[in-house]
């Protein structure tokens, strides 16, 4: 319910075991989601996005810990016929990953990752005839737990699938109440591509159309 921060992990846990390998890595993502609520007096549907930049530092050849800030780029939220408008805000993210296969041979890539997040943001009822509404605050909290498989080839395209389950409240203040609202599915599925360039530089998309769903750009540099 937080907006997705990308493939945690794998661009730092993936790249092999050197003697004295690289141990931070920065990455810009652009990401958007969409989910249904349940909870609340009317079902609600959300939509939002958000640019986050974050920074991981790798622990030890098997695991990952990092954190983030981004924007809000807003979003809709919408109670039965009703349409309100969600104003850019802020999130902040934490991360662990650990990798529990490292894919050398046949075997492929796994990934633990357990993550957590919380957003904040002002909503405005879209209204045509009458007095405009006031404003509102929207509260959006969770915490995830995910594996991700997949294989390196070349050294250079890392294709995953990715399983997550998560939960967390939605808070938010409708017609003079304050509704806790949870997501209805509390899962993700996807699958996403990461590609190592030259000089640390790698570049990943992940897609996910079952569950919450959500689409992520991004890029990030090992250093």
């Amino acid at each position: 319910m937080s907006p997705p921060v990308g493939p945690t992990g794998i661009a730092t846990t993936c790249r092999g075991d050197d003697d004295d390998p690289p141990r931070w890595h920065a990455s810009a993502t652009y990401g958007v989601f969409g989910t249904e609520l349940v909870g609340a007096p009317a079902p609600l549907t959300m939509t939002r996005a958000a640019f986050t930049a974050s920074v991981d530092y790798r622990i030890s050849s098997t695991s990952t810990f990092g954190g983030g800030a981004g924007v809000g780029t807003g979003g809709t939220l919408t109670a039965g016929a009703r349409r309100f408008r969600i104003s850019p805000g802020w999130e902040v993210t934490a991360a662990y990953s650990r990798r529990l296969l490292d894919g050398r041979g046949r075997l492929p890539f796994l990934l633990l990752s357990i993550a957590g997040g919380g957003s904040g943001a002002w909503t405005r009822e879209d209204v045509f005839t009458g007095p405009t509404p006031g404003t509102t605050r929207l509260f959006a909290f969770d915490i995830r737990a995910g594996l991700t498989v997949g294989k390196t080839f070349w050294n250079v395209l890392s294709p995953y699938a990715v399983f997550r389950a998560f939960g967390g409240p939605v808070i938010w203040a409708y017609d003079g109440k304050t509704v806790v609202a949870g997501d209805r599915y509390h899962v993700q599925l996807g699958a996403g591509l990461v590609t190592s360039l030259p000089r640390g530089v790698d570049v990943f998309v992940e897609g996910v159309p079952l569950g919450e769903r959500g689409l992520t750009l991004g890029a990030g540099r090992t250093f």
